[in-house]
């Protein structure tokens, strides 16, 4: 099993494939390149060969990269990209701490905005690929609108699209998480806690 050492090591075997040789901090790939990169450890049946573990490890190893990716101090006080995801996740885990697809949802959310910021739903959804379910590629997929309509900017037909899915509440747990997770020096879980909840969820669900 793969630890967050690990997840971190995968960045840099990305990295070192991506430049072939030694690559600084500032130049580490971003997402979609580590997402590559980790899915190269699993065979096509998912088993682990030698790095990765699982796809949670795999999942962990892109959401690494989110530390990299600063935000602006005045507006996200809370630091990187990665430290908000984890707040995410923290939120959600409070409300929903069985609901594995919604954790992951939470954790994966932002993981675009290290590939492609001019459009980082569909570079986060396309790099994760079938490492998430289709619920979890809905929730992530359906955040801007459910933002939308938290604010009452969403429009009417959109609106009653989104207020008609059986996860609508879901979906609005996901954006008032996405919203209040902005705080300086809030008690988040690290990477490596988030994907032990994870992979205990799915083992659980598993056994039973």
């Amino acid at each position: 099993m793969a630890s967050g050492s690990d997840a971190r090591r995968a960045v840099f075997r990305a990295a070192r494939r991506v430049a072939r040789g030694w690559v600084p901090d500032d130049r580490l790939p971003d997402a979609a390149e580590v997402c590559d990169e980790v899915r190269r450890g699993l065979d096509p049946e998912g088993s682990l060969r030698h790095l990765v573990g699982d796809r949670f490890d795999a999942i962990a190893a892109a959401v690494a990269v989110l530390a990299t990716v600063r935000q602006h101090p005045a507006r996200c006080p809370e630091g990187d990209v990665l430290e908000h995801s984890l707040q995410v996740f923290d939120l959600v885990h409070q409300e929903q701490p069985f609901d594995e697809e919604l954790l992951t949802a939470a954790l994966v959310h932002d993981l675009g905005r290290a590939i492609d910021r001019a459009d980082p739903v569909a570079s986060g959804l396309e790099a994760l690929g079938d490492l998430i379910t289709p619920r979890t590629r809905w929730l992530v997929e359906t955040l801007p609108a459910a933002r939308e309509h938290g604010d009452q900017t969403l429009g009417h037909r959109a609106r009653r699209r989104l207020e008609a899915h059986p996860d609508f509440l879901d979906a609005l747990l996901l954006a008032e998480a996405d919203r209040r997770a902005h705080q300086r020096g809030y008690p988040a879980p690290s990477l490596d806690e988030a994907v032990a909840i994870l992979r205990a969820l799915e083992d659980d669900a598993a056994a039973e």
